[in-house]
Order: structure tokens, then sequence, then C-alpha cells
């Protein structure tokens, strides 16, 4: 790594930056006792069940560039505003670019406010797609408030006659490095130290403010494994996830709960594609799914909790927060896995080519039409 690929994904050459795929797939064996699986499952279907085991591997694009750009401000009460062109799909997005920019500044993340969305205010933006915003509006974030950390602490050594490296931020307060006592000074003070009537201001730029913008020429490739444990009830053509386990490198988790929860949510997704849902047609091309007792979704007993290891072994050399995509990790093996899963069920490897896997189409298999 880095390793080239002759391929291009959206326009970019593919270049893979960082991973270990096979060790993560030995991790994710480990977990979930792989060689005690087989063996339980060869019990059953000695016992005449039709139980399966299915496994796929990944590797994902994510953080399509070229650039994203953020602005953040700090206004005289200490709070911080993080102003983005990037937009928020029910992600988390505004609890992800709030925690990164509070800790490269150095506040609280609950006394910063996210504002997306307000093209009055920021004139550039890409927006939420291809797994990019937290890798590439995360990253112009970090960079902002860097700038703006380095602009307190010059302002704020002036006022605290000491150098600036010798200075840091903590919970807002401009403190000496060293612990020892000392004067300091809060964020807020220093906003109001540096607006346009302050004298103290001198000829620095107004406001306490900055700009961050990051570029970026690759993609970056996270990547994961699925298992999935089925049973299938040949009468009926009814499929069972018995267990479901995924693992997945995101390089570095900024919050890892939000990862867990996107992975389970695509998985869901996923599960739905597989088993449920399709779109018809009659003859002449009229709509026969076109409300949701013909376009099944799956219900919340019918997608069993996934089992997920979160990895964060390798990180990305190509953005400075070292972070990968996680939006499409839970939905891209799934299907595959799910059919891998079932062809062992019904001992018929590559049978099943097409979803989602109905019952109709499985007893069809099953019956050898």
């Amino acid at each position: 790594m880095p390793y080239p690929r002759p391929l291009e994904a959206l326009g970019e050459e593919i270049e893979y930056d960082s991973g270990d795929y096979s060790g993560l797939l030995e991790k994710l064996l480990a977990k979930i006792g792989w060689d005690a699986l087989n063996e339980t499952v060869s019990k059953r279907k000695a016992a005449g069940e039709r139980v399966g085991i299915g496994l796929s591997m990944f590797v994902e694009k994510s953080g399509l560039g070229p650039t994203d750009g953020v602005r953040i401000s700090v206004d005289g009460s200490g709070m911080v505003e993080v102003l983005t062109g990037g937009a928020s799909l029910g992600q988390g997005f505004e609890t992800v670019m709030a925690q990164v920019a509070a800790d490269a500044l150095g506040v609280d993340y609950r006394r910063c406010r996210v504002i997306h969305g307000q093209t009055d205010r920021i004139a550039f933006g890409i927006g939420a797609h291809a797994s990019r915003a937290t890798v590439m509006t995360a990253s112009a974030t970090h960079i902002a408030a860097l700038n703006v950390r380095r602009k307190a602490l010059a302002m704020a050594a002036e006022l605290l006659q000491a150098a600036p490296e010798a200075l840091d931020i903590v919970a807002g307060e401009v403190v000496r490095k060293d612990g020892k006592p000392g004067p300091s000074i809060g964020l807020g003070a220093i906003a109001q130290n540096l607006a346009p009537t302050a004298k103290a201001r001198g000829d620095r730029e107004p406001g306490l403010a900055a700009e961050g913008w990051f570029t970026t020429e690759h993609q970056v490739y996270p990547y994961g494994s699925h298992v999935a444990m089925v049973r299938v009830d040949a009468e009926t053509g009814r499929v069972v996830i018995e267990r479901y386990c995924i693992a997945y490198d995101i390089g570095r988790a900024i919050n890892p709960a939000l990862v867990r929860g996107q992975i389970a949510g695509g998985y869901a997704q996923g599960l739905g594609g597989a088993l449920f849902e399709e779109f018809s047609y009659s003859e002449r091309g009229d709509p026969l799914a076109a409300t949701f007792a013909d376009y099944l979704l799956p219900a919340l007993h019918e997608v069993p909790a996934p089992d997920v290891l979160l990895r964060e072994d390798y990180t990305s050399p190509l953005n400075p927060l070292g972070i990968k995509g996680a939006g499409e990790s839970g939905i891209t093996a799934v299907g595959a896995t799910i059919a891998s899963a079932i062809d062992d069920a019904i001992g018929m490897p590559g049978a099943v080519r097409r979803l989602p896997i109905t019952p109709q189409r499985l007893r069809r298999l099953l019956s050898g039409r």
C-alpha cells in the first residue's frame, strides 16, 4: 500500500490507500468462532436442516473530492459557529463536525453550532454523497479549527505577555501549557479583542474566524467482510437470518456509535434488497408494487441485530484525520453474503443469481425449475 489499479471510480484512478484485507477477515473469523460455526452447521445439515453460511469481502470507495471548505468563527460569548457546504442526511453530520472542530480548537463540542445548507452564507458546497462527508468536510473543519486556534493563541500571547508556543486552549480557556499558576483568557474575550473597533487588535484582521480548505486527488478505500448464517424452509421458501456479522476498518472513527448506527442501518437496507424489496411491472409497463402491501419491507423481527466488529487498524494517509467513509459499509456485501449462505443451505453452489431471493424464486430453485 498504496496500491494503484488500472481502473476508475467516479472519474478518479483507483489507488488503495491503506489496509490489510485478509488480516481483517481473520479477525472476523476469530470473533465468530469460524471452525465451531461450521461444525454446528454440518451437524444440523446431517440432521436434515437446510442451513448454510455465506461470506463476502468488499473494498469501498469513499471521500470523493476534489475540495471542501469550512468557515469557523467564535463570537464574544465563546460560542463556535461551523459554517459548511456539506449536508446532513440523518447520518449525524452535525455531531461529527462539532466534535472535530471542538477537538482541534480545545472547546466543549456542545459549544459548537454547525450551520449547513445556507446557500446565502456559503457559496461552495458539494453536499453529502459517495460517503464523502466525514472525509472531506471533517478534514476541512479540522484545518479551519486549527487556523482559528493559531489566531487565538497569537492574540492571547500578546494579551498575556507569553509566547504562543507556551500556551494551550483547554475547555475554551487559553492557559499555560506547563500548568503553573498565571493569567488565562477565554476565547470569547479574545474574540472581543479582535472586534473591528478593539484597540488591542492592532493591524490584525478583525474577528476570531478563519476558513479551512481540504483538497485531495484520490478517494480513500475502507474495506470489510460480512458473514451470514441462514436457515431455509423448503416448503415455504422462507429464509431466516440466524446470525449476521460485519467487520469493517474505517481507519479512524470520529464517533464510533454513529459509525455502528450507519452500519446497522445499511445492513437493514441491504437485507431488504436481498430478500424482500422489488419493483415489478406488468407486460404493459404498469407498476405492480405501488403500495407497501406489494412492495415489501423487512419488519423489525425479520432484521436480527448484526454483530459489528469495528476496527481502526489502518488510518488513511490521504487526509489529516486518517479517516475513511462509512455510509455504504453496511449494505455493500449483504446481497452476496445472503445469496452465498442460501447456496450453501440448499447445496446448490451458484444457484442464486438474482435479487431479491423471494420465496417463490427459492421454491422454483428447489424444484429444479
